[in-house]
């Protein structure tokens, strides 16, 4: 794989650590890989990870890092940002992906047709379908063979729907029911508590997950090399019914004046940031 230039591994850390959040918060972090640039060669280290790794290592190390330190964080303040600023917290990631929507419409070549058109319209059509599907109750994982089974289909659901840009794997497991139970047995974990059964679900979930990333990375990488042109026009519809859903998402807290104001401020912080900084491209 032939890079053009140096790569800046501090950005790259930083680009890690904005994915690490896109990836806890029901945000898509395949949509912020976009925006910022790094989408594509994601997929092809991924799918080259044993035979690109000498010449990626320094930017899939500093990338890994960012994700490991940023879930550390958010570990730390999720239930800060998610329980009492959810709206700022929200907007600043809506900004993130604003400033980056220039670049990926680049992408498209600008070739409007019928069919390109389509795929951007059923594209956006099926991401906003998802607003409308109730989350339901939380499910119970409960520790036998089915139990097993249905933690390790819902990681490689999961994990795959993430790769897709526009899709949010958190809000996949919001709306099976999975994402708080999940959140609950990490977090218990974490305080050593039932750490023979939670380790065992998490392990059962990972390599779900595992199988998810690696089997949808070379569906997306097929399409992007395949059908480029639709496959961006599809993932431009993904973008923009992303942004709806997470305003849909913000409207479903309450909020005063002053959480308002705020994130708007980190909406045009997260703008400037993807918009000038954060590009991989």
């Amino acid at each position: 794989m032939t890079k053009t230039k140096k790569d800046n591994l501090f950005i790259t850390f930083l680009q890690g650590f904005v994915i690490g959040f896109g990836i806890i918060f029901p945000i898509s972090s395949s949509v912020l890989a976009m925006t910022m640039g790094i989408y594509e060669r994601l997929l092809k280290v991924i799918n080259n990870l044993f035979t690109s790794f000498k010449e990626e290592k320094g930017f899939l190390i500093s990338f890994i890092l960012g994700v490991v330190a940023s879930a550390i964080v958010c570990c730390l303040i999720l239930n800060i940002t998610l329980n009492k600023f959810p709206v700022a917290t929200l907007l600043f990631f809506v900004g993130l992906i604003v400033g980056g929507i220039q670049m990926i419409v680049k992408k498209t070549e600008k070739k409007i047709t019928l069919p390109n058109v389509l795929c951007s319209i059923i594209g956006a059509a099926i991401l906003l379908s998802l607003s409308f599907l109730g989350s339901g109750k939380d499910a119970i994982i409960t520790t036998n063979l089915i139990g097993y089974l249905k933690v390790f289909g819902v990681g490689i659901v999961a994990a795959g729907t993430m790769i897709i840009p526009g899709v949010s794997g958190s809000a996949i497991l919001i709306i099976l029911g999975y994402y708080a139970p999940l959140l609950a047995i990490i977090s218990d974990t974490m305080h050593f508590t039932n750490l023979g059964e939670n380790i065992l679900i998490i392990l059962v979930f990972g390599i779900g997950m595992i199988l998810g990333i690696f089997g949808m990375s070379k569906l997306m990488e097929y399409l992007l090399d395949k059908h480029k042109i639709k496959t961006y026009f599809a993932i431009v519809g993904f973008v923009f019914a992303s942004i709806v859903n997470i305003i849909i998402l913000i409207f479903g807290y309450k909020f005063n004046l002053i959480e308002f104001i705020i994130g708007m401020i980190l909406f045009a912080g997260g703008y400037i940031l993807s918009a000038k900084y954060l590009k991989g491209e």
